[in-house]
């Protein structure tokens, strides 16, 4: 069984703290048993480890992170406790676990201009009473703070641009390239060479013209 960590070794250990590449999740994957829903990402930008919680997370963090204007997410975000306890009370929810347990936002990204923007990643539309309630408090929260807050739905996620994303980062650090094929995605990762990655589908092909307009030898 996975080992949950109790919310006084989180704070001890300053998980949910930091920017950037120090970032730290509140949460890991280690702590849940999982049954290959949860996954760890390299940030191809940072080097961090991203720990999504499920493959609705994963697919989002790729298409988050793709685009420029998301210059830092931080997953497993957490939430003031005084602040989400006192929103269960005022609209007469109960709060999850107990008084003191400490919430989560899936990703709380900071764009380019400095602002933050919340979201929660839910696999599809179909919410149950409690999910709703508990999305009803963490909504509340952001508001509080002046910051946006939206869903995101595994559903809603573009497959293709998620695997193209997926397949072609690993090479954004040309010390990862090996040959023409691994060049090509490299120039791809860097937006050197722009291309539509939710029309077109990067196979052998596809590279082979691209290797050919940039005179790869």
């Amino acid at each position: 069984m996975a080992r949950r960590m109790s919310d006084r070794s989180k704070q001890n250990l300053h998980m949910g703290e930091g920017k950037g590449k120090d970032y730290v999740p509140y949460i890991m994957t280690p702590e849940f048993n999982s049954l290959g829903t949860t996954s760890i990402i390299k940030d191809w930008k940072t080097g961090r480890s991203i720990h999504c919680m499920s493959q609705g997370e994963a697919m989002w963090y790729y298409l988050l992170r793709w685009n420029d204007s998301n210059i830092d997410i931080r997953e497993q975000f957490p939430l003031d406790n005084k602040i989400t306890v006192k929103i269960a009370d005022k609209f007469g929810i109960k709060h999850p676990q107990s008084s003191v347990h400490v919430m989560t936002t899936d990703f709380l990204v900071t764009k380019n201009d400095g602002s933050l923007h919340a979201y929660s990643v839910k696999a599809d539309r179909n919410l149950n009473d409690r999910t709703i309630e508990l999305l009803y408090i963490e909504r509340e929260y952001w508001k509080y703070n002046n910051v946006p807050f939206d869903m995101l739905y595994a559903t809603d996620a573009d497959q293709i641009m998620v695997n193209n994303i997926r397949l072609i980062t690993e090479f954004y650090n040309k010390d990862a390239v090996y040959d023409k094929y691994s060049y090509s995605k490299h120039l791809i990762a860097i937006k050197e060479i722009e291309l539509d990655l939710s029309q077109t589908i990067i196979d052998k092909n596809r590279l082979d013209k691209i290797l050919e307009e940039f005179h790869y030898e």
